[in-house]
């Protein structure tokens, strides 16, 4: 009886995604039948999904009016525990909630299929918790996409209260960037009078601190002119004077030594093997640098088609920050179902292994790194085939044995100055077949003091760092221990692996673009003089320009992943920077001009992709058009009806997914009307309701 009431048990598995509700549905259940805002499965299964968020934190302003823009600067900083939920104000959101939540209700057993992280953890247990369910919850780690990726997850499938310690710290992230921002950014832009938002954040303000500060050093560069001495030999190697580092000659000093020069003596070689082993499999922030260095691409296309191969079932999930893989069991059955590709048939026929440090699971976290699936890529064209080739010849490039560089280094005395020359070249392909290179000789090892010619000048010029580009600026955040002086907060920031996360910057850098801080000119990242300006406001000890603060918070974060911190202590610590952080604008704010000239009023956050509509001469757009967003209110959309135009106050509310009334004409008689934004027809028609 047991066993018959544990088959007919009611599961429901709540995913991110129509799309992966169906991939589920299709590889656990065999098949489904499509139901309103669900699936159910053959075996009776039933899989519902989000659209992203459904649910937010409340806007501070609706519990008390001085959080707001509205309210009284002198009351900031507010500070708020355990924000409240609220369902996000859009008609099809509110219709999905309730679905999901009317699931749960009917359900026995709740499996989260959300994403596999911090993020995918928060945006399930925000809509549990404002449902008012309390039902068995498991947990599914999806790493791919493919039927035997979601079969091994459920498998596999954990119980939910492990996953505690992954939704507090996602509540808690969502709470401290709300309250650190919003309070900063008000602070900041109501007590220096600017006519624009000047946004601050825990993660964007550091990032534009380090953009700055670059481009400062860069400005400020004064070059130095300065002198070397060298001798090329007969087959173009050169050999230049070996100096102590730092020591830079005049014209004046090289001559007189140039002019003391004569008896070449102590001519010795030494060569070297030099073996190199594949480079390390792709985390998601050493994809997006990789594709922004070879391709230009930005790191939020890099993101978007590797998401859309992960959709495809094609390669593991994208936001990865481990280049590792937990073990290799799988691997033979999956390079098998590849087995048609030639340096795949090499692999298998040679009995190549992957590289064996690659292999680690003390270094996986929440996911491996991004590698093929068993699943072979068929027609794929533009952007997603290269990027699929790119994974798919580092993953490969992973099971070849190691390239091998000759290294020839040769030196000479003449008095007691010394000469050097070096060469590399490549002897032993390797892993290097893969990328279209060939073997080298090299010619250096066979000169001789006869081969070389007579000494000459060489003027040389210090070189500025260069402008960062996306792929150097992801590099640098992931890296941001080097900018720390203290080797404790060097090792916590290397701890975190750097300021924001492998899926947050991008977003990052999009954003600090959209609010006029930078500005991104042929592939180089240049701060604006809006951006500069807000930099220089403060003292550069200000808490949220250091990029120690925000790996500070992710220290605290993974403590509280990890049941190593409470609540109480981490509210205390998130108290205590808003009132610091506070104080310093107090005491440091001022006008800026580059904020003089008023901003673009922002009608609306976008329904569809959150990005700001505008105003133009004939509608209210999304400003994310460009990528494909086509979100817009015509102004005269009710114009057949008698209503010449809309207002931005109604497109703001049709925006939000309300109900407005409007006066309308039918055959010159005036009368009032319900009406609504349909998002999917990009249309406004009467309400139902």
């Amino acid at each position: 009886m047991e066993k018959l009431e544990e088959k007919i048990m009611s599961q429901l598995f709540v995913c991110e995604k129509p799309s992966v509700a169906r991939d589920l549905a299709t590889a656990l259940s065999g098949g489904y039948k499509e139901g309103e805002g669900h699936y159910v499965g053959n075996d009776g299964k039933i899989y519902t999904f989000a659209f992203g968020h459904l649910v937010s934190c409340v806007k501070p302003e609706s519990i008390n009016e001085d959080w707001g823009w509205k309210g009284n600067v002198s009351t900031l900083p507010f500070f708020i525990k355990d924000i409240p939920l609220t369902v996000i104000e859009n008609p099809g959101v509110k219709k999905q909630f309730k679905t999901v939540t009317s699931l749960m209700k009917q359900s026995d057993l709740i499996y989260i299929a959300t994403d596999a992280a911090r993020e995918g953890e928060h945006i399930f247990r925000k809509i549990y918790k404002l449902s008012g369910v309390n039902k068995p919850l498991k947990r599914l780690w999806i790493q791919d996409m493919t039927k035997e990726g979601l079969i091994k997850a459920f498998n596999n499938a954990k119980d939910g209260s492990l996953y505690e310690g992954l939704a507090v710290a996602g509540k808690l992230r969502e709470e401290s960037d709300l309250l650190v921002g919003m309070n900063s950014t008000m602070l900041v832009t109501k007590l220096s009078k600017s006519s624009k938002v000047l946004s601050l954040g825990r993660v964007q303000t550091p990032t534009l601190a380090m953009i700055v500060n670059r481009d400062k050093v860069i400005e400020k560069f004064s070059k130095v002119v300065h002198y070397s001495i060298v001798a090329t030999d007969k087959n173009g190697a050169k050999y230049e004077l070996l100096l102590d580092k730092d020591t830079q000659l005049t014209k004046t000093a090289a001559q007189s030594i140039l002019d003391s020069l004569g008896n070449r003596t102590a001519f010795e070689t030494n060569t070297k093997n030099k073996k190199e082993k594949p480079e390390k499999l792709f985390d998601l922030t050493e994809l997006q640098k990789f594709m922004n260095e070879k391709h230009k691409w930005s790191a939020a296309h890099t993101l978007s088609m590797t998401q859309a191969l992960y959709e495809k079932k094609l390669v593991t999930y994208p936001r990865t920050s481990s280049q590792y893989i937990a073990n290799d069991s799988e691997l033979p059955a999956l390079l098998e179902k590849h087995s048609g590709n030639e340096w795949v048939s090499k692999i298998i026929n040679n009995g190549y292994k992957i590289e064996s440090s690659f292999v680690n699971p003390s270094k996986v976290t929440d996911h491996e790194a991004i590698i093929i699936t068993s699943k072979v890529a068929n027609n794929l064209s533009g952007d997603e085939a290269i990027l699929y080739d790119v994974i798919l010849t580092r993953f490969l490039a992973a099971f070849f044995p190691y390239a091998v560089k000759e290294e020839t280094t040769v030196v000479f005395m003449d008095q007691e100055y010394t000469f050097r020359a070096r060469e590399t070249v490549l002897v032993e392909l390797g892993w290097r077949e893969l990328y279209g290179e060939v073997l080298q000789k090299g010619s250096l090892s066979k000169s001789s003091l006869n081969d070389i010619g007579d000494y000459s000048l060489i003027q040389k010029e210090t070189q500025p760092p260069k402008r960062y580009t996306e792929g150097t600026l992801l590099h640098d955040m992931k890296n941001a221990a080097k900018f720390l002086d203290e080797a404790s907060d060097k090792d916590m920031m290397k701890t975190v692996e750097g300021i924001g996360t492998t899926a947050t910057r991008d977003s990052i850098i999009e954003k600090l673009v959209e609010r006029g801080f930078i500005e991104k000119k042929k592939n180089q990242i240049i701060s604006t003089t809006l951006g500069r300006e807000l930099i220089g406001m403060m003292p550069e000890d200000f808490s949220l320009y250091s990029v120690k603060l925000t790996a500070y918070f992710e220290t605290m974060l993974s403590q509280v992943e990890h049941g190593e911190l409470d609540e109480v202590t981490f509210y205390e610590e998130l108290e205590g920077l808003l009132r610091k952080t506070a104080e310093e604008i107090r005491g440091n704010v001022k006008t800026l001009s580059a904020a003089a000239t008023p901003a673009k009023e922002v009608i609306a956050s976008c329904p569809k992709c959150k990005r700001p509509i505008y105003e133009n001469s004939k509608a209210y757009s999304c400003s994310g058009f460009k990528e494909g967003c086509k979100t817009t209110i015509w102004k005269n959309g009710l114009e057949k009806l008698g209503k010449k135009t809309i207002t931005k106050t109604e497109a703001g509310k049709l925006f939000e997914g309300k109900i407005i009334k409007v006066n309308l004409k039918k055959q010159q008689k005036a009368y009032k009307a319900n009406v609504v934004f349909n998002l999917d027809k990009n249309w406004i028609e009467f309400s139902n309701k």
